[in-house]
């Protein structure tokens, strides 16, 4: 003989389980992996950003926020960026012309210049030459490249 359907057996009873434990559970468990993915998003690295910003202010300074901006304009913060045409590379765009400078005063081949700890003392020791020959620090990030002492921040 057929039992009909949906009509509970005895095992069945002693299996089931209150439902309102059973609700508690999911509301347990559902808090419990939302703090996992909250504590993941909190702890993942640094966006390229993010590591840009650090790098920028710990070579510029009290220049950081000007150098920001400059470096904003030349690559958008990606320290990864290469300008296809001129080869320029980098946070602050430096030009394949200063490889020979580099490599004597830093040691650091051009290819290392997509660090951005890298770049960013490199342009800031740029910056001081500029400052030097043509009383304008800003000069290589200028439109034009031409030298405005006094003039400020470029970008």
């Amino acid at each position: 003989m057929r039992r009909p359907a949906n009509t509970p057996t005895a095992a069945d009873e002693t299996v089931s389980q209150p439902k309102g434990r059973r609700s508690r559970f999911r509301w347990s468990f559902a808090l419990g992996l939302l703090a996992v993915v909250a504590i993941a998003g909190a702890t993942t690295s640094c966006t390229p950003e993010m590591v840009s910003k650090d790098a920028i202010e710990q070579q510029w300074g009290e220049w950081a926020p000007c150098a920001t901006r400059v470096a904003q304009r030349e690559s958008n913060l990606q320290p990864t960026a290469v300008n296809p045409r001129s080869g320029t590379t980098g946070l602050f765009q430096l030009h394949p012309v200063h490889k020979a400078w580099i490599k004597k005063t830093f040691g650091y081949d051009f290819s290392e210049m997509q660090d951005p700890y890298k770049n960013a003392k490199v342009a800031r020791h740029l910056s001081w030459e500029a400052a030097r020959m043509y009383g304008d620090g800003w000069q290589p990030w200028r439109i034009g490249g031409h030298a405005a002492p006094g003039a400020g921040c470029p970008a």
